[in-house]
């Protein structure tokens, strides 16, 4: 298995006033510098899916390559994600595993315990009974199952894609933050500055 990594930051970040929360800053850091440090040690190689400001994500001093979505026409996450694994594919690699750029606690062995239960399926972290849909690990071998899906127009939803195609399922746990604490509120950012 040879697995590729994609922040997912393609998000309209409506309930911070409309901010690219990438770029907001959690301690000393930008979101998207706390989840690249997580994410490193864990894959071969990692993107950013981003529809906006681009020119700030390439400035950044790890200097990501920009994925983009795999229809495009900002249809969300499921479309991201098609992309992720577009790339995931383009670098040789068998999966790619994906995080959202306001997620910046999840775990230091996700790609590995979600690994374990792979056999050709999708696998989703899940914590505290939710399923988080954008922090998986997507075998590239879906990408046309996934295109069809889009172009079908009948959902955009990543869990109604995530039911029809059948998906494994890996708790972690943890609350205090928990590992997948989204961070999509003035106050949840609140919230991580303490855990932090």
């Amino acid at each position: 298995m040879k697995i590729a990594g994609v922040i997912l930051a393609g998000g309209k970040g409506s309930r911070m006033g409309g901010a690219n929360k990438a770029f907001l800053m959690l301690g000393s850091k930008p979101f998207v510098t706390h989840v690249f440090e997580r994410l490193a040690p864990q894959v071969t190689i990692i993107g950013i899916n981003a529809n906006r400001d681009l020119q700030q994500f390439l400035k950044l001093n790890f200097h990501l390559p920009i994925v983009p979505d795999g229809v495009g026409g900002n249809l969300g996450p499921l479309d991201g994600i098609l992309g992720a694994m577009v790339f995931a594919e383009q670098q040789a690699c068998t999966h790619v595993l994906t995080v959202s750029v306001d997620t910046p606690f999840f775990p230091l062995d996700l790609a590995e315990t979600l690994g374990k239960k792979t056999a050709g399926q999708i696998v989703i972290a899940s914590s505290n009974n939710r399923i988080h849909g954008t922090c998986g690990l997507w075998p590239v071998t879906h990408i046309a199952g996934l295109k069809t899906f889009i172009h079908a127009g009948k959902s955009l939803k990543l869990m109604d894609y995530l039911n029809e195609i059948g998906f494994a399922r890996v708790a972690f746990a943890g609350s205090n933050p928990d590992p997948f604490f989204n961070i999509n509120t003035p106050d949840n950012l609140a919230a991580a500055e303490r855990w932090l």
